[in-house]
Parts: structure tokens; sequence; C-alpha cells
């Protein structure tokens, strides 16, 4: 089950629909609301965690009033928990989260589902944003109750995890940044004069700059890259491919300085859009328990072709077709920074 019908199980107020589903990069569970009125440590979490999903390409789903077991270090939603009303107060949470996130999130729904006796769950839905409003960033974490005067913070999703950028990653991305586009001038506002064939130049240099770094996220001869390119049915896909394509997308999601040409922006954002639509559905596969060793596959359960056929073709179907996106949305891009002259 994808983000998509997720959603849809929602809408219809079809909370058990989602048991059995696995907490991944698009959806966290709790347990708990969070309880802004018990001290900073609370109000924190829910600014990372909002923030964590609006930097993920998909969106994300929060969902309070659920509870999961674990096992072999994976959270599966194992049933529905619902929550006093009275402990959720829904404009609280939509105010904290307007004033501690930047930019503001977009579109930010939070949906409380009734389920009688004064309880219920409440579901905070963060759409996918726009490619240059990330990254998202919220006050550096302090613990105290008093908004800090100073420092940020960047919350990504990492698995079914969220973390934040190291200051390493964070000075790696700035930088390429600032190689992109330029350091910021001696008061910070006014760009250098430039003029003819230097000006020309300088607007060119950003858009090779960014050619460069795709490049470099997605070399031609990457083996994931290769595999998807063979037009293998995704019954089995080996989880070094799917942490590489990961890395791809990590580091292509986080670099802002789009393209100034307009049909290299447009190209690019479609592009991204499918890596991020490829990314969720591998993270739905499913991996083998294999014990204590790390698994070295995702997988499409081959036993629900005889037990849940209709949801192995679906899946299969849904892996199929955001990989065929991603290879054509991928193709498109390549063709036109060649047309460019950006791919010497």
């Amino acid at each position: 089950m994808n983000i998509d019908n997720v959603r849809k199980a929602l809408g219809a107020a079809d909370l058990e629909a989602l048991i059995g589903l696995e907490e991944c990069g698009w959806m966290d569970v709790k347990s708990q609301p969070y309880m802004l009125d018990k001290g900073a440590h609370h109000k924190e979490e829910l600014v990372k965690d909002v923030a964590a999903f609006a930097n993920t390409p998909t969106g994300g789903l929060l969902l309070i009033g659920f509870r999961t077991s674990t096992a072999n270090a994976v959270e599966t939603v194992s049933h529905v928990a619902p929550v006093p009303r009275a402990l959720v107060n829904t404009d609280t949470y939509r105010k904290l989260i307007d004033e501690r996130v930047y930019p503001q999130v977009q579109d930010l729904e939070l949906t409380w589902i009734g389920r009688g006796e004064g309880k219920g769950v409440l579901v905070i839905d963060i759409p996918a944003q726009p490619a240059a409003a990330r990254p998202f960033v919220i006050p550096a974490p302090t613990g105290k109750d008093e908004r800090p005067a100073g420092g940020f913070a960047i919350p990504v999703r990492r698995g079914d995890r969220t973390a934040f950028w190291s200051a390493a990653e964070a000075h790696r991305r700035l930088s390429a940044g600032w190689m992109a586009i330029g350091a910021p001038t001696a008061d910070d506002t006014t760009p250098q004069d430039v003029s003819g064939a230097a000006a020309a130049a300088d607007t060119a240099a950003p858009d090779r700059a960014k050619a460069q770094r795709i490049l470099t996220a997605m070399p031609f001869d990457a083996p994931w890259l290769r595999f998807l390119q063979t037009q293998t049915p995704m019954r089995r896909v080996k989880v070094e491919y799917t942490q590489a394509l990961d890395k791809a997308l990590d580091d292509l999601l986080f670099d802002d300085v789009d393209f100034l040409d307009a049909e290299l922006g447009r190209a690019h954002a479609a592009f991204k859009d499918s890596l991020g639509r490829l990314h969720t559905e591998l993270d739905g596969m499913f991996t083998p328990d294999d014990g204590p060793t790390a698994p070295v596959y995702g997988e499409v359960p081959p036993e629900w072709k005889r037990t849940d056929p209709e949801r192995y073709t679906q899946m299969m179907a849904a892996l199929s077709g955001a990989r065929d996106d991603f290879l054509e949305a991928r193709a498109e891009l390549v063709n036109a920074l060649n047309r460019k002259g950006l791919l010497a």
C-alpha cells in the first residue's frame, strides 16, 4: 500500500486497513499525542517530525492513535489505539508548526477521526512540497521551553527514522550551493556587476555546475541504474541497489539550486518527482527474515501469488510503473542536458 492508498483509507475512516503496514519513509505512527504543555521536548518533536516529512519528496503522514509491534527492528502497525480528544488541540499544533518550521509547510492538514467515547485518531498530513522550498529548517533543539534565539537544524527521514543533517553534510551542501551561485557579497545583498561575455558565462555557470552534480549523484555506469535499465521484473531488488538509490535521492533532494534554463528546470523537476516515487515504491518492499544476518534484498513476497494475488499484482504494477516513469524522466533530462551542451 502506497501513501495515496493510505490517504484514501484514512479519508474513508477505514483505520483497520492500516494494520500490518510497516513504518517507512513516509509514515510514522504514534501511540500518544504530542503533549505540548508538558515541556519543550514535545514541541520540538512535533516540529521535527513535520519538517522531516516536508523534506521528503513524497511528503508523509504522522498518525497518532495506533500501536505498533516490533520484529527484527521493523515496526508494524498492530492495532488502532484511539487517544482522548481532550489531549489534542489541532489549533495549537498548527500554530506551533507555522511558527517553528521555515518556510511554512503548504497545504498542511490536521484531521481528527472520531472513534466514539471522546476518542479518536489524529492524522497530520504533510503533502509533497515544492522542491524550491526545501530544505525546511527548524530552530535547533535545546530542551528549553523558550524558543531559541539562533541556530537551526534540518531534519530528514532515514528509512523509518528521523535524523538531522550532520555538520559535515550541511557544509557539503552549502558549499555546493556557493560554488553554483557564488558566495555572498560584502553587503550580502547586491551581486557584483558583470557585463557582456562575462555576464553570459556567469549565467551559464550555475546550470553547468548543477548538471555536474546530477551526474556525480547518478553516474551512467551506476549498477543500480543499469539494473533498472534491463527492465527486469521488480520481484526482487538488492538492498545495495536501494541504498545507492537512497543516496542519489538524498544528494539531489537537498540540492536546491535549480536550473536557470526553463526547459532544464521543468525536466529536472519531473525527474526528481519520478525518483521520489520510485524510492517510495521500493521502500514498500519486504525484506525476508534471515535471522541475525542483514537482508541482502527486498522483494514482493512470492507467497502472495497464492495467498493474495490481487495485492501481488498491484505491487508489481506499481513498482514497474514507477521504474518506467523514472527511466523516461531521466532520459528526458539527459537529452535536455545534451542539447544544452552540458554533458561534456
